[in-house]
């Protein structure tokens, strides 16, 4: 099957995604605002400037016409768009059918609540495409809102694999007490919240290690509001770093911590839940999902500094009494529902059912 998708190619999501499919023998195609190397993969660069992650792209508009000659000279068996917006859109406009669309988070859970321009150019793309995955309840919910009639709509979760997260090679630190974020440093993922937190906990939990991962846009800003909060002696940046570095050190973490103001389906928090770190996540519909309150995490309230730096001293007191029901508990979830290659199994069944209607 020839299979063009229309997705970010820096993305790891769009990563997995080419590199999943094209293992499994398609031939995978991709068109992409932001330049990127795929192995195995072809690539088409459509350069439309600095494509900003908070949004306001809309000059991509201005590459549809590249876009749909590209399109047309691939010739594929589906086309396929990872966001529903910038991509989304550009997609729905090219007029390729069949034509399918992921919406990936913020670009329906926070886009159509900016502007009324946002809700109609969605309304437009999900009228375009032929079928709509959802991540979660909570964005089938959201599309269903702007008019998208159920039956369009096929629940089809990532997940993450198994096969590289988990806790086989668990140890944790016993000299440090350590909390690692994995999200990176956008606006949505509220990384001063969880740094204000922080400052209020230095001094009370002996030896408190915090290690962040990711990059973005707030990285100088962060620097120094830690520096500014005097948590730079605890704090270690990492940034970006492979994915089997990633498992390390969540094989090595007491708490993972997530304070994200939105999500579709927290990958990040999988991957955490898998290597046996406790979750404290922020009470939104995406976290309820995956974290059963006392059980194998805990909700905190969004902003509410006080209320996180209380419950991560609570967690640490009673982490030795906690963490093993939490990890069991975890492991039955995830191996219920979020595990990629099952997941996208399904998703494999139904690109070869679209390919079986024909064009």
């Amino acid at each position: 099957m020839k299979i063009c998708l229309l997705a970010d190619g820096q993305s790891i999501h769009t990563v997995r995604w080419c590199k999943h499919f094209f293992e499994l023998g398609h031939e995978i195609h991709l068109i992409s605002f932001s330049d990127a190397k795929i192995e195995g993969i072809h690539v088409y660069h459509v350069n439309s400037g600095n494509i900003n992650v908070s949004g306001g792209n809309w000059k991509v508009i201005l590459k549809y016409g590249k876009v749909k000659k590209i399109i047309k000279e691939i010739d594929p068996d589906v086309l396929h768009s990872l966001y529903a917006t910038s991509y989304g859109l550009i997609g729905a406009l090219s007029g390729f059918h069949p034509y399918i669309v992921t919406p990936l988070g913020s670009d329906i859970l926070i886009s159509p609540n900016e502007s009324i321009i946002y809700r109609k150019l969605l309304k437009y793309t999900f009228k375009k495409a032929d079928w709509i995955t959802s991540m979660a309840p909570h964005m089938k919910e959201a599309m269903i809102q702007l008019g998208v009639s159920p039956t369009k709509i096929g629940d089809i979760i990532f997940g993450i694999n198994t096969e590289l997260f988990n806790r086989k090679k668990r140890k944790l630190a016993t000299s440090e007490f350590i909390i690692t974020s994995t999200r990176n440093f956008e606006p949505v993922y509220n990384i001063p919240h969880f740094l204000n937190a922080i400052a209020l906990l230095k001094g009370t939990i002996p030896n408190l290690k915090v290690i962040m991962l990711g990059d973005g846009s707030l990285k100088s800003e962060l620097y120094e509001l830690a520096d500014q909060l005097k948590i730079s002696d605890i704090i270690t940046f990492k940034g970006k770093v492979p994915q089997h570095e990633v498992v390390d050190i969540l094989n090595q973490s007491h708490i993972f911590c997530t304070v994200s103001l939105s999500d579709g389906n927290s990958l990040s928090l999988l991957e955490a839940m898998a290597c046996g770190a406790y979750p404290i996540a922020t009470d939104i519909k995406a976290n309820h999902e995956w974290i059963k309150e006392g059980i194998n995490g805990n909700f905190v309230k969004i902003n509410d500094i006080i209320g996180l730096a209380e419950l991560i001293q609570k967690v640490y007191l009673n982490f030795d009494s906690i963490i093993d029901t939490a990890v069991l508990e975890s492991d039955k979830i995830i191996a219920d529902k979020g595990t990629w290659s099952v997941n996208m199994e399904r998703m494999n069944t139904k690109y070869k059912e679209i390919m079986a209607h024909g064009k």
